[in-house]
């Protein structure tokens, strides 16, 4: 019995990492063709013996390994969700106007180059394999950012055109 929990304990160890998920455990029961209930409160380390895990070790470890990329792909999710979330706009007065209601353009162009370098990390990200838990998020992210990259250089576009035509508009005979 000792000998069997010595050959198991690598595998037992790397299963219980903080990367491994249900859906971890749910792939090591499509490997032995187990049940592994680990949620359940009678669950016993018999059962992982049982279950003969050092027959499927490279097939684990290749699924613990997964684990860990993708831990690491849910926490750079988790940080550009947090660093969208509290990004803002600066806005400045405008010539004779009290209230802000210009984009200052460093803070614009600051922003338009962090959209694009979140966008071709989450695009890379999206073409790795273990990203497939992720897929859906990641493209749905990807389309908010697009549009807000896209809705951002328009915004400035036409505040571009404005500020230039402002004047034209307010003083002279096109004001009368």
């Amino acid at each position: 019995e000792i000998e069997a929990l010595q050959e198991v304990l690598p595998l037992l160890m790397e299963l219980s990492k903080k990367s491994i998920q249900p859906r971890h455990w749910q792939q090591v029961n499509e490997f032995t063709g187990k049940d592994l209930q680990i949620e359940r409160e009678d669950f016993r380390l018999q059962s992982l013996i049982d279950a003969h895990l050092n027959d499927f070790k490279d097939e684990i470890m290749d699924i613990c390994e997964s684990a860990d990329k993708q831990l690491v792909f849910e926490e750079k999710i988790s940080d550009v969700q947090a660093t969208w979330a509290t990004t803002t706009f600066e806005f400045t007065t405008w010539k004779t106007r009290e209230i802000p209601c210009i984009l200052v353009g460093s803070k614009v162009t600051e922003i338009q180059e962090a959209l694009e370098e979140t966008q071709m990390w989450l695009n890379t990200m999206n073409a790795q394999r273990h990203s497939a838990p992720f897929k859906d998020e990641l493209i749905a992210m990807l389309t908010a950012l697009s549009d807000t990259a896209d809705t951002i250089e328009r915004w400035f576009k036409v505040q571009q055109m404005w500020t230039s035509l402002e004047s034209v508009f307010t003083g002279g005979d096109i004001a009368k």
